[in-house]
């Protein structure tokens, strides 16, 4: 039943971002739907859920939107799996810990993207590191506490897991 549960997520996510979320430009910055979704799965179900999910996602999301094939599924799967790992610290049932990892999820996604760009010798807005990435990691922390709360309504996650 999970599984058709995080299908019908991961569908969403990918209708919602490319009509909604990438329209909506909040202080000219537009916030990443999947960056939480992948916070929540990793630590939800772990490194193998949310990397797997992370990957599905980011290949469909480079499919549709990106010239590089492979970047945005590289980044989420990472992600998705060092997030999944790191289970010490980790409380899935208080949403400051997902919050703080969503912000350095954000990071992360922004700086890999821009080096990937820069090695491919492609034009680089380094201006968008020193202020408009700080509002996007401020959105995408809003979006995870808004989905912590739906997701707590629809997943029981597992509350050990024995590895």
């Amino acid at each position: 039943m999970n599984k058709l549960k995080i299908f019908l997520i991961i569908l969403l996510d990918i209708i919602i971002q490319s009509t909604i979320v990438s329209r909506i430009p909040i202080f000219r910055v537009y916030s990443n739907l999947t960056i939480p979704i992948v916070v929540l799965l990793s630590i939800g179900f772990g490194a193998y859920v949310g990397s797997i999910n992370g990957m599905i996602i980011g290949f469909v999301e480079d499919a549709l939107f990106s010239p590089m094939m492979g970047l945005r599924a590289l980044i989420y799967f990472t992600a998705g799996f060092i997030i999944g790992n790191s289970e010490a610290g980790i409380n899935k049932e208080d949403p400051r810990s997902g919050m703080i990892l969503t912000a350095f999820m954000t990071l992360y996604y922004t700086v890999v993207n821009y080096f990937v760009i820069y090695i491919t010798k492609n034009k680089l807005d380094i201006g968008y590191l020193k202020g408009p990435i700080f509002i996007e990691m401020i959105l995408n922390v809003v979006l995870y506490y808004i989905l912590f709360k739906i997701f707590h309504k629809i997943f029981k996650f597992p509350k050990f897991k024995f590895s």
